[in-house]
């Protein structure tokens, strides 16, 4: 698949969000975010959100004549939403939206956008962030979540350490 077919396809799929959508994200992030050490909950769940709306707006303003037409590796997207797809625990519609948005989302970051899958500002616990150096990002819990429940491997940024 080339990369204006997937962009084409997740601006589809991102036609049907509404701001009642967004709410239910925001629910989830929360129930989500339970376990986190509370100093950094709060911050986790804004971050978080505003990152994906942000990420989703960008989505939806670009325009396929802005990006390159390369090729996407259609193995590593079809892992990417299987994985996603995998991550249903509550069975709840707020998680359902959550997916659904994650499916669109991720794709865009990792395969478009090529950013990570969490924003520079996100302050992880211990205060550690994503680093920027050039067009490398370098994550310093990624070497830590490597596993089936995660999505680190599909992100674009490299182990920090």
């Amino acid at each position: 698949m080339k990369a204006k077919e997937l962009l084409k396809k997740l601006k589809e799929e991102a036609k049907d969000f509404g701001i009642y959508d967004i709410i239910d994200i925001k629910v989830f992030l929360e129930k989500d975010a339970k376990y986190l050490p509370e100093k950094y909950r709060e911050s986790y769940i804004n971050a978080m959100l505003k990152y994906f709306l942000d990420t989703f707006k960008e989505l939806k303003r670009l325009n396929l004549e802005d990006i390159e037409d390369y090729e996407i590796d259609e193995n590593l997207y079809r892992k990417l939403i299987e994985r996603i797809e995998n991550f249903r625990r509550y069975n709840t519609k707020e998680e359902e939206k959550f997916i659904k948005l994650s499916k669109i989302i991720c794709p865009y970051l990792r395969f478009i956008a090529k950013k990570p899958f969490h924003p520079e500002y996100l302050i992880f616990p211990g205060g550690l962030k994503i680093i920027k150096k050039g067009n490398i990002y370098y994550c310093p819990v990624k070497n830590k979540q490597l596993n089936k429940y995660s999505l680190c491997e599909f992100c674009i940024s490299k182990p920090l350490n």
